[in-house]
């Protein structure tokens, strides 16, 4: 974001080709200073020439996440949407994810939970098919993108069917293609990665400076928004009747707030509170200093913003507590029903054709992406009494 003196004001200037170019490129990796470990699949040769550069770097697309709760949250909604179980109708695979090897304290709804988290918020998902001494397929392990490096490759058909190489830790190992579960998001800026939050990245970008901007103001104690001037005596604690007719104490404080919600007119008008204390020779003046929004301003900039971040992702701005102006109470159901079948199941089916694929490749168990269930949010969501009625129209 660049600042700029427009006569008497500053102007803030955000270019998304600017901001992806600098802050997005991804950082070269020189494979040639890192020891590699395990069997060599990879040449040197083909990682001189072969390795496809990422089209933006993933692990910055990564750290988006922790820039903004909005994103971090629609990012969370869409993969405990699309996570909900793991049930497979395939008995041989349902009996290989039960015995399975995972990493501590996870499950298969985890791991693939890790997969679709990735997938979502850098277009790119990954995982390693953990094999035995005998080759044989055993469990599953993640792979951050970040540490990926992809070898361009082709079968003899002239299929894309690429190399994988784990850069972690000033080391190197290399995986074949059927050893790596890769989902990725269709861009198209590259046939060997995907692609994803590009789109929002400029809206995170500016609510990361507005938050920079209101949180420097707030340190540097220019969020005053009154002066408190005490006239003819000191500001102190009383005791005051009540409409029962006790004697009860008041706090000063307690005074001006009440004082300052039975303010009325313009919003952005000056207006002065006088407040009586016991004390008839006591005046107590309010002072506002700023006759702008308590948000600096940004109140309506911020709102726009968030909107954006939710449109991209399509999930309901109730779920991530934005509250919708006229619509508080809403049809919430059919927000989900929309939710689950434009959203939600498509990635459920993206999820089963993949799986699907390598339990084929490398079983051969006939496996079908409809015999995969991760879960169906609208059936969560219906009452007991929906549940019975569902099923005695099915019978």
């Amino acid at each position: 974001m660049k600042v700029m003196r427009l006569g008497a004001y500053n102007l803030a200037i955000s270019s998304a080709s600017d901001l992806l170019e600098s802050k997005y490129k991804p950082e070269p990796i020189d494979l040639s200073k890192y020891q590699r470990i395990g069997k060599q699949l990879v040449s040197k040769a083909a990682e001189t020439k072969k390795v496809v550069s990422q089209p933006y770097s993933m692990s910055k697309l990564l750290n988006l996440l922790d820039t903004d709760e909005y994103h971090s949250g629609c990012i969370d909604a869409l993969t405990m949407a699309t996570i909900m179980q793991f049930d497979c109708k395939n008995s041989q695979v349902k009996s290989w994810m039960e015995a399975a090897e995972f990493p501590a304290c996870e499950d298969q709804t985890t791991i693939l939970g890790e997969l679709m988290k990735f997938y979502l918020a850098c277009g790119n998902g990954f995982l390693i098919k953990m094999r035995n001494a005998q080759g044989e397929w055993i469990g599953l392990e993640r792979m951050l993108p970040s540490e990926v490096q992809i070898v361009e490759n082709y079968d003899e058909f002239g299929f894309f069917k690429p190399n994988y190489i784990q850069v972690k830790n000033n080391q190197k190992k290399d995986f074949a293609y059927e050893d790596i579960i890769h989902v990725k998001k269709s861009t198209h800026r590259s046939n060997a990665w995907g692609l994803a939050c590009l789109p929002i990245a400029i809206n995170i970008e500016i609510l990361g400076e507005i938050k920079t901007f209101d949180y420097n103001n707030f340190k540097n104690g220019l969020m005053i928004d009154y002066f408190v001037i005490v006239e003819g005596g000191t500001l102190r604690d009383g005791t005051v009747t009540d409409e029962a007719g006790n004697e009860v104490l008041t706090d000063a404080y307690t005074e001006i707030e009440k004082a300052l919600t039975e303010v009325k007119g313009n919003a952005k008008s000056h207006s002065t509170v006088l407040i009586e204390s016991e004390n008839r020779d006591v005046k107590i003046r309010l002072e506002p200093l700023r006759q702008q929004d308590r948000e600096g301003g940004f109140l309506g900039l911020k709102k726009d913003l968030r909107e954006g971040i939710l449109a991209y992702h399509r999930v309901p701005a109730r779920i991530v507590s934005q509250l919708i102006p006229g619509q508080l109470g809403g049809d919430n159901r059919s927000d989900m029903l929309m939710f689950y079948q434009f959203v939600v199941r498509p990635l459920q089916n993206r999820l089963a054709l993949a799986l699907a694929n390598e339990f084929n490749f490398d079983f051969g168990w006939n496996v079908k992406p409809e015999d995969f269930n991760f879960g169906n949010l609208t059936e969560v969501l219906q009452t007991a009494d929906e549940q019975l009625f569902m099923q005695n129209r099915n019978l």
